[in-house]
């Protein structure tokens, strides 16, 4: 493999995402600043990247080179390389140690991946016919194929990292490009040409391990056979990408003493003042000083009931986006309404130029201009993967409250309910859990699902199945 090849490999294994277009545009920029092989890359800093990248984009592909040999088990030879340059500087008197460990922790970790068979024998028929005529297989069959596929790595792991899923999902792709590999229809392979099978099974895994508090936080990697490694490398996983799912340490100045007074305080507020309570200035900083606490207890996984009482704002509008930006160093409300008004009109162009399906036809027959954008973009995109539109989007009378729609009965998994004309909802309220957790209000649909999407964030749920692909679209389609 060329030096580029590996550069190029570098980068779009840790942003599996990453269009084309930016990718070249990066590893130009790199060579234009001295970047000559894959070794140069732990040198470049976060200011080198900021005119291709994003900021959150940044500093996860700077963690990813500069900490591969902890990060990830997919390049034993790269770790190794990095371990014996870090010991020609002075102070790295246990190189021959730190190598061994290193290589041990690979040896334990990785090794069931990169001998893991698929059980293929086992497969739908649908699946094995679509391998045998070189034919992608249905959203449907795929997902059959991802249960069964988490299902059996499962047996060696019961939380299998990402790096473990990646070694399976890659020897996937390389034995069947044409069923599963990441191509446009003129067959360019989309960055690394296995992102979206990785993130499904990853997706999968933290499904299933839901209720396991044990096996959803990472476990420290083989403590007593890497006990070398610094401790620096045994710190709690960021979660889906977020910047800060567990800090590390207390605010400046704030102990458990002081930050359980202050959850106290937005406890009596919202029990004398309600939700408006939220419109105060200085809840703003009581929310943004007690995030370590909310993060500790969201982590703990305890029941939602639990939570709203001891969190009340987390679950109002302000609550959920300050929470969300303090979680992923992101806008999300804004970043949402620029990619609704500059991609929206696109895809409603794209369905109306080339509708998929009949179902794709009847949701265009009833949009007219004037109607909620937001939402005919979602059923649109619901009816062309043939996902159960009641799974997300749950159509309610107008003058339906929160206790009717509970007695009715709710998904346990997040859901909008919109309330009034199928395209023109005058009202929308958010449930978690069987529970209207937000709502009803009358603002903009669009706040709606912002609000959906904070939640699966904030409070680290997996995307339903009978959701997924749409839901998986508009967080790539509209991140950028």
């Amino acid at each position: 493999m060329s030096n580029l090849e590996e550069i190029k490999l570098a980068i779009s294994s840790s942003l599996p995402g990453l269009s084309d277009e930016t990718l070249k545009k990066c590893i130009h920029g790199l060579s234009a600043i001295g970047v000559e092989t894959k070794d140069d890359l732990q040198y470049v800093k976060e200011e080198d990247l900021m005119e291709f990248l994003r900021p959150i984009q940044c500093r996860k592909l700077l963690n990813a080179w500069k900490n591969e040999e902890q990060s990830s088990c997919t390049s034993p030879q790269r770790s190794l390389r990095h371990v014996l340059s870090d010991t020609s500087s002075p102070g790295s008197e246990s190189s021959s140690s730190t190598t061994s460990s290193s290589t041990a922790c690979f040896s334990a970790s990785c090794a069931w991946a990169e001998t893991f068979k698929v059980p293929w024998e086992v497969m739908s028929s649908e699946i094995k016919l679509a391998i045998a005529n070189k034919k992608r297989p249905s959203p449907a069959d795929r997902r059959k194929l991802v249960r069964m596929l988490v299902d059996n790595m499962q047996k060696h792991e019961v939380n299998p990292s990402k790096a473990q899923c990646q070694i399976v999902v890659q020897n996937i792709v390389k034995q069947y490009p044409d069923s599963f590999a990441d191509v446009l229809s003129d067959g360019t392979k989309i960055g690394s040409g296995y992102a979206s099978l990785l993130l499904q099974v990853k997706t999968r895994v933290e499904h299933v391990n839901r209720n396991n508090t044990l096996a959803r936080q990472r476990k420290e990697r083989l403590r007593s056979s890497c006990s070398t490694i610094s401790q620096s490398s045994r710190r709690l996983a960021d979660q889906y990408g977020c910047v800060s799912w567990q800090p590390e340490e207390f605010p400046a100045g704030e102990n458990d003493d002081t930050l359980e007074e202050k959850r106290k305080q937005m406890v009596l507020l919202q029990s004398t003042e309600g939700m408006s309570g939220a419109d105060r200035g200085e809840l703003h900083k009581l929310m943004e000083v007690t995030y370590y606490r909310q993060r500790r207890d969201i982590n703990a996984t305890p029941p939602l009931s639990e939570l709203k009482n001891s969190w009340p704002y987390l679950f109002c509008l302000k609550g959920i986006f300050l929470h969300f930006q303090l979680l992923t160093d992101i806008s999300l409300l804004q970043k949402i309404m620029e990619s609704i008004q500059g991609k929206g009109k696109r895809i409603i162009r794209f369905f109306q130029e080339k509708p998929s399906n009949k179902e794709v036809c009847a949701v265009l027959s009833k949009y007219q201009e004037g109607n909620s954008l937001v939402l005919c973009i979602l059923k649109l995109l619901m009816a062309h993967f043939k996902e159960r539109t009641e799974s997300l989007l749950i159509e309610a009378d107008a003058a339906a409250t929160a206790a009717d729609m509970e007695r009715e009965g709710l998904p346990d998994s997040p859901a909008l309910i919109i309330q009034g004309e199928s395209m023109t909802p005058s009202k929308w309220m958010l449930s978690v859990e069987r529970e209207v957790v937000l709502g009803p209000f009358s603002e903009a649909f669009v706040e709606g699902l912002a609000a959906l999407f904070a939640t699966y964030y904030n409070l680290n749920l997996a995307y339903q199945d009978d959701a997924a692909c749409t839901l998986e679209f508009i967080q790539r389609y509209f991140r950028s």
